[in-house]
């Protein structure tokens, strides 16, 4: 819908003002604030005219205005004035050697992502199913333990230890070990959990042998079946989201409290409405999911080399201070992409 310049400048002055404020703004605040050269009555009629095309809203008749959902959306679309956080050893993860594992990296990023926008940080895992296996690695742990590790190509490592393995010489243990990296090897998890594993019988292997790689095999294969039905969200900085004013209400907090202990329906908001766009802005009713109708998401997705990994993104009320929060936003989308990357081609 086509607002005239004063009118986006008067919508615009509205939404960083509630943000600021938490208070209904009137057109006594708005002239007196700005020297637009303009009458209180003029902004007055403004006001009005913004709140009848649904832009605003008046919390009660003698109460001033502030921004609807349709507002802040305008605002996001035309009016964001981004403010982009500095890049310092503190701010930015890729300032430092990164983590080795994956999930420290995701948690070390929303930690910094909180603090930068003061909101509820959340990112939803690497997608598994695009990644591939690197390697497979067997390690003795005992006389019938051994150590199943297998290396993701981003640079993730699981493991599983299997027990009541039939004792085998080192040579068999180096035999089994080729034969699993043969299996599962440069495949796609996708390909590795649809694949049965198989042990060729003619390769020369004793009987307790063979009972030991195929304990391995079907070890590793579980493993990786079982990447792919983790669904673990990050979620850094929940308590942010509950010191915002909107949420003082009992009844909104423990709204809030219950959405946060259920991570998966966030991850399946966060899920749908992540686009390849730099930056995805969701505002209260737009979302998917009832309960999260009184808070806005800011998402991005990042990358590993050029392939779409997950996402990450910032939770708040509707009355968030978006100029900070979108730059941002990208800016730690960026810096995982960039680790993950590094991580993928070392």
């Amino acid at each position: 819908m086509y607002l005239d310049p004063r009118k986006q400048q008067i919508l615009g002055a509205v939404v960083r003002h509630y943000v600021e404020t938490v208070r209904p703004v009137g057109s006594e605040d708005l002239a007196t604030k700005y020297a637009w050269g303009v009458k209180s009555a003029t902004i007055r009629n403004e006001l009005a005219e913004l709140s009848d095309m649904g832009f605003l809203r008046q919390p009660h008749t003698s109460a001033g205005r502030i921004p609807s959902d349709q507002g802040y959306r305008f605002y996001v679309d035309h009016l964001l004035i981004e403010r982009c956080p500095e890049s310092t050893a503190e701010t930015d993860p890729s300032a430092s050697k990164p983590p080795n594992e994956l999930e420290m990296i995701l948690r070390e990023t929303c930690s910094l992502l909180s603090k930068v926008t003061s909101y509820t940080s959340v990112a939803t895992p690497p997608r598994v199913d695009h990644m591939a296996v690197s390697n497979v690695f067997l390690a003795r742990t005992g006389d019938d333990r051994i150590l199943v590790t297998i290396l993701l190509s981003s640079g993730q490592a699981v493991n599983r230890l299997v027990a009541h393995i039939p004792r085998i010489s080192n040579q068999d243990m180096a035999t089994i070990d080729e034969i699993a990296n043969a299996e599962f090897g440069n495949q796609r998890i996708r390909s590795c959990n649809t694949t049965p594993p198989t042990v060729p019988k003619f390769i020369g292997l004793s009987q307790q042998s063979q009972i030991a790689a195929d304990a391995i095999l079907s070890a590793a294969h579980d493993l990786l079946s079982t990447l792919l039905g983790d669904e673990n969200l990050v979620l850094e900085g929940t308590s942010e989201i509950l010191r915002q004013p909107e949420f003082r209400d009992i009844d909104k907090f423990e709204m809030m409290l219950n959405t946060f202990s259920q991570g998966q329906i966030i991850f399946r908001s966060l899920a749908q409405e992540i686009s390849p766009d730099d930056v995805t802005v969701v505002i209260g009713s737009e979302h998917n999911v009832p309960s999260m109708h009184e808070c806005s998401m800011v998402t991005a997705t990042y990358y590993m080399g050029t392939q779409e990994t997950g996402a990450i993104g910032v939770i708040g009320p509707t009355r968030m201070d978006y100029d900070r929060a979108v730059p941002a936003v990208g800016f730690y989308a960026k810096s995982l992409t960039d680790i993950l990357t590094r991580l993928h081609l070392a």
